[in-house]
């Protein structure tokens, strides 16, 4: 039985019971929302801030720009480990004070990266930040199912997922304008972690205790709790769709630490010209992954990946592969890439959704999260392997990074025809109404 007593007996709470099992929230159902996506915004900002931060990092601290990649591994590993540890005991707690708990050691570990004077330093700190990170994400989602009615929570938690594309559009662009003034990259994370401290008061001052939940709370048993995972984990159609996300996000981290480097030390640009990729590639995010849904919807997405495909073969061709090949302006080019890493990732992801049954959503999705941080420490560590320095200041290298990403992009459509196969097959062995 797990956790919690499902049985007709025990009782699934409603929504309306639930809402008087738990304190009231003192905003209304809307600020509570825009409340937790500023917050998922600030974590969001904090997880990609270090790509565009790469050359000030490099020649602040005396590393060399293709070990940036690093910086982003050890956050997304520990993430991923955060998350996994936490899944087992956070919902024994009041959500709400677990959140504030795991934004509150975010905020150290944070402010203590402004500190750092060699790489080492940073990356230990990056780490700790990633440690806390990983939970708060989901807490945040957590918190906003329980307080909105199932009729509206996906447009609520498609608010708290688009705050990655707000942290691309506002805050890099901000990220690189205040690195490249007099207060520094310093100040960045200084930044990040106040304005979570002051979130982090917000929620405690105004939404109300979240422990609904804790009336369904079951004695611990492992047997049954491993069994079931097992299963899970070891199901055709999860295995397909961990290396669906694993592939994606393992292509976007050989990629995205890199890109701000090679604009710089191999396209030319200023370090302050940075600011206008982010921005650009932001906007092209948030224009384009709606459009990506609703073609995924309308074709499937095994066609959507065949044409992202080919679309970001072009892309890293022209970009990395061989820039001669066509003379195009490059602040247009790299926003591009920016925008077609989150396309890719928002087709596997949107179809990966169909994979789980009702009561193992929660589960699956937290394996897919530490599937996704995990394949992107991999390729954030990766590729400084397959990188170097030229005497002259150019990364050498990115050819072949740009070329195995491709490799990875291109392995979605059989793995999507792959997973469709073991979903209908899945679906004739299985009640419909039990996958709903």
């Amino acid at each position: 039985m797990g956790l919690y007593d499902h049985s007709q007996q025990g009782g699934l709470i409603s929504s309306a019971q639930g809402m008087a099992a738990t304190d009231r929230p003192r905003l209304s159902e809307r600020q509570t929302i825009v409340l937790l996506s500023t917050v998922a915004f600030v974590v969001a900002l904090s997880s990609i801030i270090i790509f565009p931060l790469g050359p000030f990092l490099a020649d602040s601290l005396g590393f060399p720009p293709q070990q940036v990649g690093f910086l982003g591994s050890s956050y997304s590993i520990a993430a991923a480990v955060g998350g996994f540890v936490a899944a087992v005991f956070l919902d024994r707690f009041d959500r709400r004070n677990a959140l504030v708990a795991c934004a509150l050691g975010f905020v150290a570990a944070t402010a203590v990266c402004a500190a750092a004077t060699d790489i080492v330093g940073l990356v230990l700190m990056r780490a700790l930040a990633g440690l806390f990170a990983g939970p708060l994400w989901g807490l945040l989602i957590a918190i906003a199912s329980d307080n909105v009615p199932t009729e509206r929570r996906g447009a609520a938690v498609g608010i708290l997922i688009g705050a990655y594309g707000l942290a691309l559009i506002a805050g890099l662009p901000l990220g690189v304008m205040v690195a490249a003034s007099d207060m520094g990259w310093q100040m960045n994370f200084v930044g990040i972690a106040v304005i979570t401290l002051i979130l982090a008061g917000i929620v405690s001052w105004q939404i109300g205790a979240q422990r609904q939940h804790l009336a369904e709370l079951r004695r611990w048993n492992w047997s049954e709790q491993h069994a079931a995972m097992i299963e899970l984990v070891t199901a055709r159609a999860s295995i397909l769709a961990f290396m669906l996300i694993g592939s994606a996000s393992y292509a976007a981290l050989l990629i995205s630490p890199n890109l701000a480097i090679f604009a710089v030390h191999n396209a030319g640009l200023s370090p302050a010209r940075l600011a206008d990729v982010y921005l650009l590639g932001g906007m092209l995010s948030v224009l384009v992954m709606p459009l990506t849904g609703r073609l995924v919807d309308s074709f499937g997405a095994t066609a959507v990946s065949i044409a992202v495909a080919v679309v970001t073969t072009g892309l890293l061709g022209v970009v990395f592969i061989d820039r001669g090949v066509i003379d195009l302006p490059a602040i247009p080019l790299f926003a591009l890439v920016i925008a077609f890493q989150l396309v890719r990732s928002t087709v596997n992801q949107a179809w990966v959704t169909r994979v789980p049954a009702v009561a193992e959503r929660a589960a699956f999705q937290s394996l897919i999260a530490a599937v996704t941080n995990l394949a992107q420490a991999a390729g954030a560590a990766s590729a400084p392997f397959l990188l170097a320095l030229a005497p002259g200041g150019q990364l050498v290298g990115m050819d072949a990074v740009a070329l195995l990403a491709l490799a990875m992009t291109w392995a979605a459509p059989p793995l999507l025809l792959m997973l469709d196969r073991a979903l209908a097959n899945r679906q004739q062995a299985v009640p419909p109404e039990s996958l709903l």
